[in-house]
């Protein structure tokens, strides 16, 4: 048997989801903030960039904004460098969606509160 990893990211969308083409596929590019409160009580967020691919790039782009809660699964990691809007070097995680997990109640009033839709 091969090895293997399955994650699961619940969080909230810290940028609206940017489109492009990569070759013939759809991809939607976003930001999820995950965030904890460490031994001595002070909030630490871990940023990871999610990438949904084709059909899921079109429900990223369609529901997912700014704020949005949501649950993400894939099947492997990649760590990045960035720069802040200070000029800081940060650190993030990147992720290919292989599911998205809508949180948020949907604005056309669609979903009751508490419901999920999943993709």
């Amino acid at each position: 048997m091969g090895t293997s990893i399955h994650l699961q990211v619940t969080g909230f969308v810290g940028s609206d989801p940017q489109v492009k083409t990569v070759g013939e596929q759809q991809v939607a590019s976003f930001s999820v903030a995950v965030s904890r409160k460490n031994r001595a009580g002070e909030k630490q967020t871990l940023w990871i960039r999610v990438n949904a691919w084709s059909k899921l790039a079109d429900v990223a782009a369609q529901y997912i904004r700014k704020g949005s809660l949501v649950q993400i699964y894939g099947e492997w990691l990649r760590p990045s460098a960035w720069v802040d809007q200070t000029g800081t070097p940060q650190a993030s995680l990147d992720v290919d969606a292989s599911r998205l997990v809508l949180l948020d109640r949907l604005d056309n009033g669609d979903a009751e509160s508490g419901d999920d839709i999943a993709f």
